[in-house]
């Protein structure tokens, strides 16, 4: 039987900060924009060094400029499969380690469930959920090997509630929190965690473009959420330093949701 005491005086004597980053290096697809961006901060001011990958190379240039020597970036569209070989091997070719990858990126469009584009449809399922496959399935490699990494999928409200006009982004979000659940069971034996951050509704690009001027859809919003107010990316960016960092060491196949409570709410 252990004994809980055992050890317990040195093992506080040895704590760190659990949340230091310090030479890691994370990898964050969409982190130049939006919540993406509010992750990088978050881990870059933890002293995580962040490569930055979208298809906007201009918004990936200001933005690590922006942030300074811990930042970096490569030019990616998560549904090239060579490009996403090509960019793991630039970070891990660099830099000689994987530790985080953040999957973000994202694309949304709104239509009437019969008035929907096939080709919209399978579009965002490729961004959401085949993109991040690959992406994951590209940097498994490297976290094994080091027997450690954290692999962060960004999930949605639509993926645990029907909203409407949104079939192929609520199926892509509702596709990784399965997606979550198998990695973690097939492979965290190897270190390797596997978890979801679910945002609620925050201020952000996305959001701005989704609901535009529509004030009933607001105050619908607010009206279920008991803290009563939209996100901040930073709020995002916090939960992706915790599921990043030592902090969540024993925590995976998890969906941490992040909405204010509105999923509770009424």
């Amino acid at each position: 039987m252990l004994s809980m005491a055992s050890g317990e005086g040195n093992r506080m004597e040895n704590m760190r900060n659990p949340f230091d980053m310090s030479g890691r290096v994370a990898i964050i697809t969409g982190g130049a924009t939006g919540l993406g961006l509010g992750m990088t901060k978050a881990l870059i001011g933890f002293g995580c060094r962040v490569v930055m990958m979208g298809r906007r190379e201009e918004v990936l240039k200001k933005s690590a400029e922006e942030l300074g020597p811990l930042a970096d970036y490569f030019r990616l569209d998560v549904t090239d499969t060579e490009g996403i070989k090509n960019a793991v091997s630039y970070v891990r070719d660099k830099y000689g380690r994987i530790d985080v990858l953040i999957n973000d990126a994202g694309i949304q469009f709104k239509s009437r469930a019969e008035e929907a584009g096939i080709d919209e449809f399978r579009k965002t399922l490729d961004v959401h959920l085949t993109g991040a496959f690959a992406m994951t399935q590209a940097c498994l490699p490297t976290m094994e090997k080091q027997g450690k990494g954290s692999v962060i999928f960004i999930s949605s409200m639509a993926g645990h509630m029907g909203l409407t006009y949104l079939a192929a982004y609520s199926a892509a979000k509702a596709g990784v929190t399965g997606l979550v659940m198998n990695l973690a069971s097939e492979v965290s034996h190897t270190g390797v965690r596997f978890n979801a951050i679910v945002p609620g509704w925050i201020e952000s690009p996305m959001l701005l473009a989704s609901m535009g001027k529509d004030v009933p859809r607001q105050q619908k919003i607010l009206g279920r959420t008991p803290l009563g107010k939209f996100g901040d990316p930073m709020d995002i960016g916090w939960a992706a330093l915790f599921l990043a960092s030592d902090a969540s060491s024993f925590i995976t196949g998890q969906s941490i949701v992040v909405d204010g409570g509105a999923l509770i709410g009424f």
